[in-house]
């Protein structure tokens, strides 16, 4: 698998056994949709595995990424990925569960709010959406900047509402449904 576009264009990234990455069509039509909030975006690739969603992200202009990854071989992979890449820099790996992960980045002296959140967990996991942006808005990581991507199985809707996000646009890429959510509501709902 490759970075599609951007600064690290045409990287190889190692995929661990086991996951499933999002396929380059359907990343490059993520990125599409969401490249004006891309430049200097503090990202969070919750779910991070390969660590291609938030690479992609930086490789398009993003400051920084903060990759969580609760599998230790995952994490070996997604490292490896980052310094393959050349973003060690502008990349931090979590190596714990994503509700510890997110507590503990609301425990920051210097806490992020995040421009873009990507939450892409294994399929089957499906409480994990509301989990997830639930927990970005209780613990202060999300305002009305942000911009959260979800991934999933287009069979398992996701609400159109958790909390304050709201769903402005949704897309179908064969059985894959991408969502995203913000707080102000962006655009209309498409």
């Amino acid at each position: 698998m490759k970075i599609t576009s951007g600064k690290y264009k045409y990287r190889n990234i190692e995929v661990p056994r086991g996951i499933r990455p999002t396929t380059e069509k359907v990343r490059e039509a993520i990125f599409s949709m969401i490249m004006q909030w891309l430049p200097d975006a503090e990202v969070l690739d919750l779910f991070a595995g390969s660590g291609a969603m938030g690479l992609e992200a930086l490789s398009r202009g993003a400051a920084r990424c903060t990759f969580v990854e609760t599998n230790r071989f995952n994490q070996k992979v997604l490292t490896s990925n980052i310094a393959h890449c050349g973003a060690g820099t502008e990349a931090s790996v979590l190596g714990r569960d994503f509700e510890a992960a997110l507590v503990e980045i609301s425990g920051r002296k210097d806490k992020p709010v995040f421009d873009i959140v990507i939450i892409d967990p294994p399929y089957e996991k499906t409480d994990y959406y509301v989990t997830a942006m639930m927990k970005l808005q209780e613990l202060g990581l999300i305002d009305e900047g942000s911009v959260v991507v979800c991934e999933h199985l287009y069979d398992n809707q996701l609400s159109d509402t958790y909390g304050n996000l709201q769903k402005f646009k949704e897309k179908k890429y064969g059985t894959i449904g991408v969502d995203l959510f913000s707080v102000d509501n962006r655009e209309p709902f498409c």
